[in-house]
């Protein structure tokens, strides 16, 4: 390898002279250079003076050997890779008003630097012998003087680099210019440090909030680490932000990133796209990564750079093969390995270009920056198709989300997961539950079964759903929901005042009279319903087991409702409530009601006070009861109190003067009944 190298060497060099600036060896004719428009490469044959360090007015051998710029010694043998030497070479230049300038690259090799006779620049301390750097200096622009003819001695040593000499070709042009240029180079190279940078943390934030998504993990870290390797070379930015740093220090960080970002780009291929040979790839390179990593930590520069091209070499082969794995996936019609191929492949040509400049096989630049830059536009179009894919998949979920919740709460009450304190119904488990005040409303219709028979099951169900649906809403309009439908009757629960149940029941009624209105206009009968209502405490929560479950309610409160909403039809009342309802109400005052007595219920030891709430009622319905309250109380007190003959005489009153109060004639049966069996 190291004689083929030296062989493309020659061949370059041999190919120069057709290239540069054209002049006598070691002289360098710029006289018909425009500088307002061009910058121009020194490269040529320069005077040199292998092992000797040769100041201004020194006398320099008559015979000078001359050596190509740029080229590495150890391309001839006669010279080490490692020693020392002077450089020189004329410039003549065309009239100039004194702002053209020379520009230097950097340089691992230490140098001294004189223009004219005075010193220029200088990087570290030239010697014949090996010492540490301590004044190392980046690239740089100076002034040349305003002269025609430039004198520029070039004193050069090498104990720290595989390769010596100058390496990199110094520039001449205008200052402003050449600055310029500078400029750019140290913006976009901070802009790909940035970019760089803030990929690695967006795609470590991805793995950090998916955990299974391995390769945004290694994406990430391979980013920060190429973000650190853009600092280290080009521009040195690193070494403009220290200046103290040595050439071990920056060598050793600068291979390091290399041997990191191998085996963590073969990783995240591995995770995005997996292929059972590539998988075999990642044990061998990471030994190998390993072991040069502990090279470039516990070695000198000098001696661990001599296995570079080992590395180089195993970067190619798995460059190679992450190449097949992509284009094997673009045959399978995988969208994100076509994107990623073509990020890829020039990322690939770049690192190729940079491992034969590395090797001063071509004298061009360092490319992997452009290369990252097309692989991480690359990687950024998925990212945002992905991105846009994930959003509409997640709208998609949200709407689906939507109407599985709607669907969910069709079934289950929103407000039974508010007062149970979850936030989802996937939150609920078996034995949840809680105690609450709450009113009960039960409604049910009257000769349901028997107007059921005259229907078929189609009938039945349009029928029940035309009228259920005209009692959730006013429910809920009344700050209540609906707890379960009992086939032909509903179960509400009110957690607020009673007077909302009430108001309820009432609206109901209204709600029902508009319907039977549109039945009657339909060729239907009308419907009667009863309502019932009490308050008390409760307990909602679910009952069931594991696989199945439901919401419940359980209270005597609840059934004690339901026995006074059964009541309703035996005797004759629209609306009836408990005692509690009605001394729970706060606004008494527009509602019409009166006490029909303390009634056996069923499943009840003691009789519970029941009361009618009648503002449904027929106006003049409402206007009679309202006359006779008094007198239909107090015959309720004396049928109480057993007093049969004299509550009789009151309820048959009440009936001459008001025939259709089915509750006044269910009392009087009752009484005709105990004085039967009094036998009275």
């Amino acid at each position: 390898m190291q004689h083929l190298r030296k062989h493309i060497l020659c061949f370059i060099l041999i190919l120069l002279p057709f290239f540069h600036v054209f002049g006598e060896d070691g002289i360098i004719d710029l006289r018909q250079v425009d500088f307002n428009s061009e910058i121009v490469n020194l490269e040529g044959n320069w005077e040199f003076y292998w092992e000797k360090i040769l100041y201004p007015g020194e006398s320099f051998p008559d015979v000078p050997a001359y050596f190509p710029v740029p080229a590495e010694w150890s391309c001839c043998d006669d010279y080490d890779s490692r020693g020392y030497g002077t450089y020189r070479v004329i410039l003549l230049l065309p009239p100039n008003d004194g702002r053209v300038a020379l520009y230097v690259p950097q340089s691992f090799n230490q140098y001294r630097i004189f223009v004219n006779g005075r010193l220029w620049g200088e990087n570290g301390d030239v010697s014949a012998e090996y010492h540490v750097n301590k004044n190392r200096k980046g690239p740089y622009v100076h002034m040349l003087p305003e002269a025609q003819r430039i004198e520029i001695i070039y004193q050069i040593s090498n104990f720290d680099d595989l390769n010596g000499g100058i390496l990199d070709l110094p520039q001449v042009g205008r200052f402003d210019r050449l600055r310029q240029e500078r400029d750019k180079a140290v913006i976009f190279e901070s802009f790909l440090f940035g970019v760089l940078l803030i990929t690695g943390m967006l795609y470590l934030s991805f793995y950090i909030n998916k955990r299974d998504d391995q390769s945004s993990l290694y994406f990430g870290l391979f980013s920060m680490v190429l973000a650190f390797r853009t600092i280290l070379y080009g521009e040195h930015i690193l070494l403009q932000i220290f200046p103290g740093m040595t050439v071990e220090t920056e060598a050793a960080l600068g291979h390091m990133t290399f041997y990191l970002a191998v085996p963590l780009f073969l990783r995240f291929i591995v995770m995005a796209f997996p292929m059972t040979y590539l998988r075999k790839f990642r044990i061998p390179v990471n030994i190998i990564s390993g072991l040069y990593i502990a090279l470039a930590i516990f070695t000198r520069h000098f001696f661990f750079v001599r296995f570079l091209v080992g590395y180089q070499v195993m970067t190619l082969l798995v460059g190679l093969g992450i190449l097949i794995c992509l284009i094997r996936n673009v045959f399978r019609k995988n969208r994100t390995a076509f994107v990623t191929l073509l990020g890829f492949f020039a990322l690939l040509l770049a690192a190729v270009n940079d491992i034969l400049h590395s090797q001063e096989i071509i004298h061009t630049f360092h490319m992997t920056p452009i290369g990252v830059t097309f692989f991480i536009m690359s990687q950024a179009s998925l990212l945002s198709w992905n991105i846009g894919k994930a959003f509409r998949q997640s709208e998609e979920l949200a709407t689906e989300l939507t109407t599985a919740n709607n669907s969910f709460r069709r079934f289950v009450p929103e407000e039974f997961l508010k007062y149970l304190h979850k936030e989802k119904i996937a939150d609920i488990e078996l034995g949840d539950h809680v105690q609450l005040e709450m009113s009960v409303l039960f409604c049910d219709i009257r000769d349901f079964t028997s107007m059921s028979e005259n229907m078929t099951p189609h009938e039945n169900f349009l029928f029940l759903n035309s009228f259920l649906e005209r009692i959730g809403p006013v429910i809920r309009r009344n700050h209540g929901f609906v707890d379960k439908y009992l086939g032909d009757g509903i179960m509400a629960l009110f957690p607020g005042e009673a007077d909302c149940a009430v108001r309820a029941a009432l609206d109901i009624q209204d709600a029902l009279k508009l319907y039977n209105k549109h039945r009657g206009q339909s060729g239907y009968e009308p419907i009667h319903i009863g309502v019932g209502l009490n308050t008390g405490s409760l307990m909602m929560g679910t009952i069931g087991e594991n696989e199945r479950m439901d919401s419940t309610v359980i209270s005597d409160a609840v059934n004690v409702c339901s026995r006074i909403e059964s009541i309703t039809k035996e005797y004759g009342l629209n609306i009836a409530m408990s005692e509690k309802t009605f001394l729970s109400m706060k606004e008494r005052d527009s509602l019409h009601v009166r006490k029909i007595g303390r009634i056996s219920l069923k499943g009840k030891k003691e009789p519970q006070a029941v009361y009618e709430l009648y503002n449904c009622d027929l106006p003049e319905v409402v206007e009679k009861k309202d006359r006779l309250k008094k007198d239909f109380e107090m015959a309720v007190i004396l049928y109480e109190e057993k007093k049969y003959w004299e509550s009789l005489r009151i309820f048959s009153t009440i009936l001459e003067d008001m025939p259709e109060d089915d509750t006044s004639r269910r009392y009087r049966t009752y009484i005709d009944q105990a004085l039967l069996k009094a036998g009275e």
